[in-house]
């Protein structure tokens, strides 16, 4: 039986023109986690993610706290655990809030920024997964061809484990999101209800056991209770 952690990426840079950057809080979630992993006693023997900055960043935050270290040779970039371009799905849908600028002047306008943001990134997730790139070119990638790339990911994932294998995977919410989905056979309507509960850095297990993947736990993040309550973060 092999254990797969999926992990979100730390918090990144959202409203700066870069939002592919981990913020001082992500780089600091990042190595809280790895110190976590160490308490448990859990050292993965692969680890994967997605080519994204965040995701490494991530990734050698969280391992840079790990003991022993790993190998190189033990570290892959996967590009189906990449993100899908969240800033492209709500371009698409509100073309007028497309840059950095526009959309942090239209939240600063907002009694509750965060709820404004998940609502709006809500409706715009929804009208994503209505229609196809044959229907709105506009779009960087379908949510037919992300829902794909998710499961090809996936299938790598148990076609190429090994019993008694650790992995971790670092990638972002949207990709978790898809991957519980499709492991539990859940309506695509909620992908979104999964989505906006995952917070930075949660930890999301698999088990692969007889070629079959099983959910463990979903958005761990107790890690971040107490006294490092001050790292907990959705956005």
């Amino acid at each position: 039986m092999a254990n797969i952690y999926l992990i979100r990426h730390g918090q990144a840079s959202f409203g700066a023109n870069n939002y592919d950057n981990l913020s001082n809080l992500g780089h600091s979630q990042s190595r809280h986690l790895g110190e976590y992993f160490n308490q448990r006693l859990i050292q993965p023997n692969h680890v994967i993610c997605g080519n994204m900055t965040r995701h490494q960043q991530t990734r050698d935050a969280c391992l840079s706290t790990l003991s022993p270290p790993l190998l190189h040779d033990s570290l892959k970039i996967s590009a189906p655990w990449n993100e899908f371009d969240h800033e492209n799905v709500i371009a698409v849908y509100r073309p007028d809030l497309a840059s950095p600028d526009a959309m942090k002047y239209y939240l600063q306008q907002q009694t509750s920024p965060t709820r404004a943001f998940i609502e709006l990134f809500s409706q715009a997730i929804e009208q994503w997964q209505q229609q196809s790139n044959s229907a709105n070119d506009s779009y960087s990638e379908s949510w037919q061809h992300f829902t794909q790339r998710v499961s090809q990911g996936l299938q790598q994932l148990i076609e190429q484990t090994n019993d008694n294998d650790t992995i971790f995977v670092f990638t972002s919410g949207g990709v978790i999101s898809a991957a519980i989905m499709q492991i539990l056979a859940v309506p695509e309507g909620q992908f979104f209800n999964i989505n906006k509960q995952l917070v930075n850095c949660g930890v999301t297990q698999l088990q692969l056991k007889r070629q079959r993947l099983s959910l463990i736990t979903l958005n761990e993040h107790s890690f971040f209770d107490g006294s490092q309550r001050h790292l907990h973060s959705l956005i």
